[in-house]
């Protein structure tokens, strides 16, 4: 009593609310953010994990403070929070939920988009659409590309707040294992695998979460307050105890998941067969990012293609023409029209006049709507319902394809060169978007570089190859998976700033600075032409997968040059050779690929397929001795082969005159040469490989790059030899050009050593494999 008046003593906030509140909030964060790594098994690695983690952490805050503040000002007054009020944090983790993902997703660029506006949205429900399709069309694991990571990060998002309404809102504790298996059932459906670390975790934190928010704990005995100490101690017990349980529990779980899967019965009839595909696919991701790591590629066997023995160029698959500043952009599938028959000609111009080529391709795991045809002009022999874009220059299906499916081309190459392309004239397509530049702060930054580097360059075509050569320049740029982080909010910009990065940053700069300088300009997107594995045979994998810049010439269509350095894509197609040599096949070592477009399948194990008996009276494991006569006759044949084989390729090796050179002495002169200076390399290489084995010791030893002129050099010479091995009845290099190769490529070799050499006092040999 104080003057009179009666006040009303205030309850003091529980002495453990905020700890039970920190200690709710943390076990769901863990929970769901352990869940996120689940994914892993379904999606391949990226910085999504990271996203999700940190995006969740942020959640976790907001609603932990929120829920605090709501609880200690009701329990201040001696009230309960009860319904509608719990859901006030939940409201206010949803708020900062869809700000996190339209910022993060719904930007024109990989930044972070601070103020959030209707474009926003449309930007995150076309991606969202795209991330639903992709997940129809592959097989985990799947590319994390924008799309998948926004579906993954999403997911994660709607996922804590469920989780964190049930346990800190409603203290349902109990239940907040069904929210996180929407997280789990993929990778448990699709890939039938779980990863430890995180299932662990996961049963930690929810066990963890029925121990620290007991709502029946407070209803105690009145006089109980003695008791406080006691009570402390059984807490505690209580909490070591649910830890032991969780681990105990996981580690159960895991056992008898690894031993079941060791089972015959389990092994053999798995639940997962009727939702999982039973093969490995690849498919390119049209959804490129400039500022994105080139991801590990698959090296499964994309397709196979038989030809008449000369290589056939890459394969393009889809073009890309719209471009934000940071992503390329493909927009939904044109219709096209029915293709009638094997007569009609796929391509824009109406001209075939070439000598044609028979191609016949062979799938296997690549799994597309659209099939991999070459960039010329061609006709297509083909089964199923397909129809032609000839804007696009692509070949649309509505169903993917499926592996063993093959197709026959006709191509008829056109008669390219510097002469039929400097004069070429006439209208440009009426499309604005192939001249297109996103306008950014450093738009007339590249505008100005593109100007400096074709100055004095007449036509067209003068200046494509004099940006091709630019980039192509080793001593200026350098091919690496890993892109360094931008900070101009220009990609392209950055990218000709730090002059690093990979077929995507070449080939998308190149495009941009064309546009540009007015030349319409777009993206092609498909495959190298991968490794002869006989006189007629090509292979491709997903390693070959790449991308070029496409420039148009009035009167001759869409003509392909090569940006990338040479020692990952081989030589430049013979139109585009600056100082005209002949054209020779596009080698590479295919390190030079798409990640965000290659999402490479599970492995499937490879089981025998089981012994079936037919036979009467035979014993297991016996031997007839009736076949011993046809082994003495398969030897003879055997025999006979091998000795006409020598007669042929000494009648062959006949063909020149005595002591002049050709390839495969030419490679041994190279070979022996370059020992002398200290480079050599296993006798497992191939060939092909050895122009960027040879770049790479250079690289080692010197610290610089190996010059254009010499890894074109090996690049040739290498064409020159798989030539005069593989394929019957072609030309033979000329042996001047031969010594002209094995000079330029032995001297450049020399030039780049010179400085370490002088240093080290004499050359020491180096192997690498």
């Amino acid at each position: 009593m104080t003057g009179g008046t009666s006040s009303r003593p205030r309850s003091a906030a529980p002495a453990g609310l905020g700890a039970r509140i920190l200690a709710t909030t943390l076990c769901v964060a863990v929970a769901v953010a352990a869940s996120v790594y689940a994914l892993g098994t379904v999606i391949g690695p990226g910085d999504w994990t990271r996203t999700a983690v940190r995006t969740i952490a942020v959640l976790a805050l907001v609603t932990g403070l929120c829920r605090y503040g709501l609880e200690r000002s009701r329990s201040v007054r001696g009230e309960a929070l009860e319904p509608p009020a719990t859901l006030l944090p939940s409201l206010a983790g949803l708020v900062v939920g869809a700000w996190a993902l339209l910022g993060l997703y719904g930007g024109p660029t990989d930044r972070f988009s601070v103020l959030i506006g209707l474009t926003n949205v449309e930007r995150l429900l076309t991606r969202l659409q795209t991330g639903r399709e992709l997940t129809l069309a592959e097989v985990a694991p799947i590319d994390p590309s924008l799309p998948i990571e926004l579906l993954a990060v999403g997911g994660a998002v709607v996922v804590f707040l469920v989780a964190d309404l049930m346990a800190g809102g409603l203290r349902l504790g109990a239940g907040v294992g069904l929210p996180l298996l929407a997280l789990w059932i993929p990778g448990l459906v699709i890939a039938g695998d779980v990863p430890p670390v995180a299932f662990v975790l996961t049963v930690t934190a929810l066990v963890l979460l029925l121990a620290v928010d007991n709502p029946h704990r407070g209803l105690r005995r009145p006089g109980a307050g003695e008791n406080d100490a006691r009570h402390r101690a059984l807490g505690g017990t209580r909490a070591v105890t649910a830890v032991a349980a969780a681990l105990t529990v996981a580690t159960v779980g895991l056992g008898v998941g690894a031993a079941s899967a060791t089972l015959p019965e389990v092994a053999s009839s798995s639940w997962t067969r009727l939702f999982s595909s039973t093969g490995d696919t690849v498919r390119l991701s049209d959804d490129l990012d400039m500022r994105r790591d080139l991801a590990e590629r698959s090296d499964e066997v994309v397709l196979e293609y038989r030809t008449d023995g000369e290589e056939l160029g890459p394969l393009r698959v889809f073009t890309l023409t719209g471009f934000d500043g940071t992503n390329w952009r493909r927009g939904a599938d044109r219709e096209g029209t029915p293709i009638e028959g094997p007569d009609q000609l796929l391509w824009p111009q109406d001209s075939a006049d070439a000598e044609p080529r028979q191609v016949r391709v062979t799938l296997e795991s690549l799994r597309d709507t659209k099939l991999p045809v070459p960039t010329e002009p061609r006709t297509l022999d083909v089964d199923g319902d397909w129809a032609y874009d000839p804007v696009r220059d692509e070949v649309l299906g509505t169903r993917a394809t499926s592996a063993g499916s093959s197709y026959e081309l006709t191509v008829y190459p056109r008669a390219l060169d510097a002469d039929t392309l400097r004069s070429a004239g006439g209208a440009d397509p009426d499309d604005p978007n192939y001249l297109d530049v996103p306008a950014t702060s450093h738009e007339q930054d590249v505008r100005d570089l593109a100007a400096e580097v074709v100055r004095g360059a007449p036509t067209r075509y003068d200046q494509a190859l004099a940006l091709q050569t630019y980039f192509r320049d080793v001593s200026t740029f350098t091919y690496s998976t890993q892109v360094p982080p931008g900070d101009s909010g220009d990609a392209v910009w950055d990218f000709l700033q730090q002059r690093t990065g990979y077929c995507v940053q070449f080939a998308t700069a190149m495009t941009m600075m064309a546009r540009t300088l007015g030349i319409p300009a777009r993206l092609g997107v498909g495959f190298l032409p991968g490794q002869r594995t006989d006189d007629t045979t090509f292979q491709v994998t997903g390693r070959d997968s790449h991308a070029w810049p496409e420039l148009y010439f009035p009167g001759q269509g869409w003509v392909r040059f090569e940006p990338t350095p040479a020692q990952q894509t081989g030589p430049v197609p013979s139109w585009a050779t600056p100082v005209g040599t002949s054209p020779v096949p596009g080698q590479t070592d295919p390190s030079d690929a798409l990640t965000p477009g290659v999402a490479p399948g599970p492995e499937v194990p490879v089981t025998p397929a089981p012994t079936v008996g037919g036979g009467t009276g035979g014993t297991d494991g016996a031997v007839d001795g009736s076949g011993a006569p046809w082994l003495v006759v398969a030897a003879a044949l055997v025999a006979v082969a091998l000795a006409a084989g020598a007669l042929w390729l000494v009648a062959r090796r006949r063909t020149r005159p005595e002591g002049a050179l050709d390839a495969e002495r030419a490679w041994v002169e190279l070979t022996a040469r370059l020992d002398g200076l200290g480079v050599s390399w296993q006798a497992s290489t191939t060939p092909r490989n050895v122009p960027t084995t040879v770049a790479g010791v250079v690289r080692e030893r010197s610290g610089s790059d190996l010059s254009e002129a010499g890894v074109e050099a090996l690049v040739e010479l290498v064409a020159a030899l798989e030539k005069e091995r593989y394929v019957r009845g072609g030309a033979p290099a000329e042996p001047a050009r031969l010594a002209e190769l094995v000079e330029t490529a032995a001297t450049e070799v020399e030039r780049s050593l010179s400085d370490r050499r002088a240093r080290d006092g004499g050359p020491s040999a180096l192997r690498v494999g």
